[in-house]
Formats: C-alpha cells, sequence, structure tokens
C-alpha cells in the first residue's frame, strides 16, 4: 500500500509538473523560428538522455545555453553540449536522476540580446525510447506435405538487458510480418511480453519479419530491427524435424536490412 501511494504522489506531482510544458510544446509550434525551442528528448535505458532543440532561424554568430533545473535546486548549465551532436545536450549517468522532472530551457545569445525558448519539462521515464531488438532468427517446428503451412519459432535479443533483469524497464514487442505476394498486408503480433513468438501453420510461400520493442512505461517505440525473410515451400520434408537459420532443406533464410 506505501508503495502504491509513493507511486500515485509521483506521478501525480509529475503530472502536474508537465502540464506548464504541454502548453509551451503547443505555443512552440506557433514560433516561426524567432526562438529556439526544444523539441525531442529521448533516453535508450534510464540512465542517460539528450534533448535537442531548434536554433533561430535565418540567424549568424548564435551560441546557445541550456539550463536546467530539478526539484528545487538552483538552475545548471548543461553538462555536454557534444555528444549528442550539434543543437544538443546529453546528461551522461551523474546527471540522470530517474523519477526526477527536468525542467530546462535554451537562451540564444544574439547580437541584439538574448532570446530565450519557453520552458520544457521531462521526466527521463516518460522519454525511455529503447534502441532497437536484435539477431532475430527462427526455428521450423514441423513437416511440411504440399501446400500445407509450417509452423515457425521466432525468437530475438534485446537491449537494456541489466535494466530489464534489475526490473528497472519492463519491455513490450510488436512483430509484424507480411506475405511477398501481399505487401501492402503487414500482420501483427502485438503486446508480446516474451522475446519470442510462435506463428502457427504459415502457408507456402516468401515472408518478410521484423521486431520492435517499447518501455511499459513509455508510449515511444524503437526503430524496427532488421528484417529477416523465410520461404516455405511446399514439397515433403525429409530428414530432421527442427532445423535452424540453413540454407538447405524445403526453406531458406536470408537476412537484409531495414526497409
Amino acid at each position: 500500500m506505501l508503495c502504491f501511494l509513493l507511486l500515485t504522489l509521483h506521478w501525480t506531482t509529475v503530472s502536474a509538473a508537465l502540464q506548464p510544458s504541454t502548453r509551451a510544446a503547443a505555443a512552440a509550434l506557433q514560433d516561426d523560428g524567432t526562438r529556439p525551442y526544444i523539441y525531442r528528448c529521448r533516453s535508450p535505458n534510464m540512465e542517460i538522455f539528450t534533448c535537442w532543440w531548434r536554433p533561430i532561424a535565418n540567424q549568424d554568430n548564435v551560441t546557445y545555453t541550456l539550463l536546467y533545473t530539478t526539484g528545487e535546486r538552483a538552475p545548471q548549465e548543461c553538462p555536454d553540449y557534444v555528444t549528442g551532436g550539434i543543437n544538443s545536450c546529453f546528461f551522461d549517468v551523474k546527471h540522470t536522476q530517474v523519477w526526477e522532472v527536468y525542467c530546462m530551457n535554451v537562451t540564444a545569445h544574439t547580437r541584439t540580446g538574448p532570446v530565450a525558448s519557453h520552458k520544457h519539462c521531462v521526466d527521463v521515464a516518460d522519454i525511455v525510447e529503447i534502441d532497437p531488438p536484435f539477431n532475430l532468427t527462427y526455428i521450423m517446428l514441423n513437416e511440411s506435405v504440399g501446400e500445407s503451412g509450417r509452423s515457425v519459432l521466432l525468437s530475438w535479443s534485446y537491449p537494456v538487458e541489466s535494466q530489464v533483469r534489475e526490473g528497472w524497464i519492463t519491455l513490450i514487442y510488436e512483430l509484424r510480418y507480411r506475405h511477398f505476394a501481399q505487401p501492402d498486408n503487414w500482420k501483427m503480433k502485438e503486446r508480446l511480453r516474451e522475446p519470442h513468438v510462435e506463428l502457427l501453420d504459415l502457408p507456402v510461400g516468401k515472408y518478410e519479419f521484423m521486431v520492435r520493442c517499447r518501455s511499459a512505461n513509455s508510449k515511444h517505440w524503437s526503430a524496427w530491427s532488421e528484417s529477416i525473410n523465410i520461404t516455405i515451400n511446399g514439397r515433403p520434408l525429409s530428414g530432421t524435424h527442427t532445423q535452424r537459420n540453413t540454407h538447405t532443406g524445403p526453406f531458406c533464410y536470408e537476412r537484409k536490412s531495414q526497409l
């Protein structure tokens, strides 16, 4: 009960703090380049994060500073303007605190004076965008005779393994696949809780598969993984009933880059 009350209090506080940021984001959309604005923040693992801003339009010799606050602490300047690329601020492990709301703004120092962005507030847990899963592989589970289908067990590896193991992050997966004869007809397996899924009785043909993931506490999906192609042929299978990632037998496997 105490844990529930603490979590409720935390999210109530976060919601109240983020409301001004929502209004600021809406106002920023109306800016036509006359002031900088922070348009994105991302954390790949709840241990570090980066924020990016749009600069003032059509002005030269402008420098930028980002100031942020957490709780009642005094404002601090961005710890790293380099790692995240141009017009960014990177927060390393020493400067990232989970369950803290970061409120920040960017000031453009122009020849006519400073111009500040609207305040932008984020909770690190809300901006988690995981790197994509990797090593997507499969196992054929049954024989195929004639035009009958085959069942396929797909599995993959996932990033942030230590955070998942320690319970900091819970991952949700989404698998999509399509028959090459129907390239616009993607089928989905949604809200998968484990890094594997079995597809029953796939008809004969060539298929493309890919997977993505997100933190259960975030709405931001990762990019899609590298895809794999599997071809299921309709001729009798001889030999072993279970094979993995092989070019022999009545099916073949190839890996291709993400679309």
